[in-house]
């Protein structure tokens, strides 16, 4: 009777092993099936990384001197004088959250950039952007970027290096591309700024995930002096998203920083991106302390349909 006790509990034990692992095995399965045999966009593609961007619906092409700027157009990286440093962050619904962060450095006439990001999906698979997932799958995406801009009087050229890598579990896709950049910019005042992001799309071919293209044309002004206590810029952002209707978008930008400290807030109103229910108006503001800023945005549907606050930290030396 002890005898048989004693056997029954290690193979209590092993059945049980083996069939957590097979059932694992079958999940682990599913999840790669579906991963691969579905097309995606993924979402560090459009997400927006600068809180500052965000806060102003998207616009980015012609917001010059940030690091953020690696992620939209790396030639506005070309009047940063020294380093620009920037860092992002986003809670996501079912404890997903979103990691953003850049390093922009001048050396003479050129700039370097690197740039990454980490969108964690949650525990929810209603919330994956790769419908199907069975539950209890962990999806996280990771973007890396590195850029090179060159500046000959007040034209800059910029290109991007970008990699982007997908988990569900063990199972992962992996996307190549690059984006574009020029950009003229007079002084402080103005600057016009073209972009193409995801030239020539995902060059890895045997991956299922898409790396759709979108063009930006930028016009930012600033209508006084940026170094002086008041602060007024407005921008205007037009975006050709491969496959999807053209959109705009309006901002504005105004504070008052006196002797290195101050405050300022931003809108936008931008058309709605096709397919989306993503507001058309967008909030933001800083607390400026002498070179570093505290970033806020928020915005009341975003493209999943969540109610969005971001924040933010930006350093220029």
């Amino acid at each position: 009777m002890f005898g048989r006790q004693g056997q029954t509990g290690p193979l209590r034990i092993l059945t049980a092993t083996l069939a957590m692992a097979f059932l694992g095995s079958v999940l682990c399965g599913r999840a790669f099936s579906v991963l691969a045999a579905q097309a995606s966009v993924p979402s560090a593609t459009f997400e927006p990384v600068s809180v500052r961007s965000a806060g102003l619906n998207g616009a980015g092409a012609a917001l010059v001197g940030d690091a953020g700027a690696v992620f939209t157009n790396p030639a506005s990286l070309a009047t940063l004088r020294y380093i620009g440093i920037e860092g992002a962050y986003r809670a996501l619904p079912a404890a997903g959250r979103v990691f953003n962060g850049a390093l922009a450095l001048r050396i003479r006439q050129f700039h370097l950039a690197l740039g990454g990001a980490l969108l964690d999906h949650g525990t929810d698979p209603a919330n994956f952007p790769v419908p199907g997932l069975p539950p209890g799958t962990e999806f996280r995406e990771r973007l890396g970027m590195g850029s090179v801009v060159y500046r000959f009087g007040i034209i800059a050229l910029g290109g991007t290096l970008k990699y982007v890598r997908t988990n569900a579990d063990t199972a992962e896709q992996k996307a190549l591309s690059s984006d574009a950049g020029l950009t003229i910019a007079i002084f402080d005042i103005l600057a016009f700024a073209f972009s193409i992001q995801n030239l020539g799309g995902n060059w890895r071919g045997e991956s299922a995930l898409e790396m759709p293209r979108l063009s930006r044309f930028g016009f930012t002004m600033n209508y006084v002096d940026p170094q002086e206590s008041f602060r007024l810029l407005s921008t205007l952002e037009l975006q050709w998203p491969e496959g999807r209707s053209s959109r705009f978008v309006l901002g504005v930008e105004g504070g008052v920083v006196l002797r290195g400290v101050g405050i300022l807030g931003r809108g936008a109103y931008g058309s709605r991106p096709e397919g989306t229910e993503a507001s058309k108006f967008t909030v933001g503001g800083s607390i400026a302390i002498t070179r570093m800023s505290l970033d806020y945005a928020y915005q009341p549907n975003d493209a999943r349909g969540e109610r969005t606050h971001r924040f933010g930290l930006r350093l220029t030396l």
